[in-house]
């Protein structure tokens, strides 16, 4: 009976100790989390330049059979993120991020593509979610699947985010790969390409039909 009870009170305190580790799991965000100050000048000033610099491989007079390429980093993608992501959804989308939702962060590697922030639930503090998508492109349409997400550092089973998981098949089945110019010419992305740190998207420009 004594080694039942000794048994009993292992076990609990095993489990208990388990509990703890995940919650604490919970609260911790990826290593690689650490969104940028768009307070700070030199972050300003990057995000002026990634946004420049995309906006002029995009518009550039091309050859109508040359295929370019433009490398985008996870540092110039992020500065981008802290101060303009707003404003841009708002003006040309006509979209509010959550209030719940605070310092959104990508993060590249060749297994897919994270997506991190720290997300308000009721009234508790901020928790960090982190979502890892892949993107692909097929006969000139964008897919996007998401492959694993984390609460905290916790993994959470995809399997429970079916019908969300669905829902974003719908809304991004046969999209197409095209974005559209200001002189009514149009850049077609062919590929992307995901590195650690980086994406690149291969590309065609074409003339107005």
């Amino acid at each position: 009976m004594k080694k039942i009870f000794i048994i009993l009170i292992v076990s609990i305190a095993i489990f208990s100790l388990a509990i703890g580790i995940v919650s604490w799991l919970s609260w911790q965000p990826q290593s690689w989390y650490a969104p940028p100050d768009y307070s700070q000048p030199e972050i300003k000033i990057l995000a002026d330049r990634s946004e420049y610099r995309l906006n002029e491989e995009f518009h550039k007079v091309r050859p109508v059979d040359d295929i370019w390429r433009i490398r985008i980093t996870d540092e110039s993608m992020n500065a981008w993120l802290s101060g303009r992501l707003a404003g841009w959804l708002t003006h040309d989308r006509d979209i509010e991020l959550p209030p719940e939702l605070h310092g959104l962060q990508v993060h590249m590697t060749v297994e897919g593509i994270w997506l991190a922030a720290m997300v308000e639930f009721d009234s508790d503090s901020p928790r960090p979610i982190a979502l890892q998508l892949w993107a692909w492109i097929d006969e000139g349409n964008l897919f996007i699947e998401p492959i694993a997400i984390r609460l905290g550092k916790v993994p959470i089973p995809m399997s429970l985010f079916k019908s969300a998981i669905s829902g974003l098949h719908e809304k991004t089945n046969e999209v197409e790969a095209i974005v559209p110019l200001m002189d009514d010419r149009e850049v077609e992305i062919q590929a992307i390409t995901l590195e650690n740190g980086a994406l690149v998207l291969t590309c065609q420009t074409h003339l107005p039909k």
